[in-house]
C-alpha cells in the first residue's frame, strides 16, 4: 500500500484507492489511516473516488478478483 500510494504521488495522486486492512486509526499506525490522510499527502486526488474496507485481505481480496472476472464474462448461451 505505502509504495503504491508514495508511487502516485509522482503523477498528482490516484484516481481511484480501495485500503484493505484489519487495521484500526487510533492505533497510530500508517496501515489504519483513512483514505483522506492519503489526499492530504497528494497520494491520492481530492476528487478520487476511496473506500476503506476493514477486512481481512485473505478474504476481501479473492472476491473483489473473482467479481472483476465474473462482471467480464460473456454468458454462455
Amino acid at each position: 500500500k505505502h509504495h503504491i500510494c508514495n508511487a502516485n504521488m509522482m503523477r498528482n495522486g490516484a484516481d481511484y484507492a480501495v485500503f484493505i486492512n484489519t487495521a484500526q486509526e487510533f492505533d497510530g499506525s500508517d496501515s489504519g489511516a483513512r483514505p483522506d490522510e492519503a489526499v492530504s499527502w497528494g497520494k491520492i486526488r481530492s476528487s478520487a473516488k476511496t473506500v476503506k474496507v476493514h477486512c481481512d485481505a485473505t478474504i476481501a481480496f479473492p472476491l473483489l478478483v473473482a467479481k472483476t472476472f465474473a462482471s467480464r464474462m460473456k454468458p454462455l448461451h
